[in-house]
């Protein structure tokens, strides 16, 4: 059996052979976190640049329509035009209101002329 001077050797060498161990944990679970967090900062500024180098690369506008509506009768005693073409190739809406139409006899058509 050891001496008492012996027993306290070898509980303080365990007890610093713990902390020893301790520290490497901390020190191995912070070098995986602060890993982790780079790889996150990195990743996202990866995403930003994406976002904001990327996307479209299409310099060209897009050719405006023109839309005109043109309201169509139904009604059989009302034979007026309601568009007039005009020598551009403009439609040009010139519609009068027909007395005889009501709400359920109107149809709106829309055409569309790309310029």
């Amino acid at each position: 059996m050891g001496t008492e001077r012996r027993e306290r050797q070898k509980a303080n060498r365990q007890i610093k052979h713990e902390t020893v161990q301790k520290q490497v944990r901390r020190r191995n679970v912070t070098r995986k976190g602060v890993i982790i967090a780079i790889a996150g900062v990195a990743v996202f500024i990866a995403l930003v640049l994406i976002a904001v180098l990327g996307g479209d690369d299409d310099d060209d506008t897009p050719t405006p329509t023109t839309t005109v509506a043109a309201a169509v009768t139904t009604d059989a005693t009302d034979t007026t035009d309601t568009t007039d073409t005009t020598s551009a190739g403009d439609a040009t809406d010139t519609t009068t209101p027909a007395s005889t139409a009501d709400a359920s006899d109107t149809t709106v058509v829309t055409e569309t002329t790309d310029a």
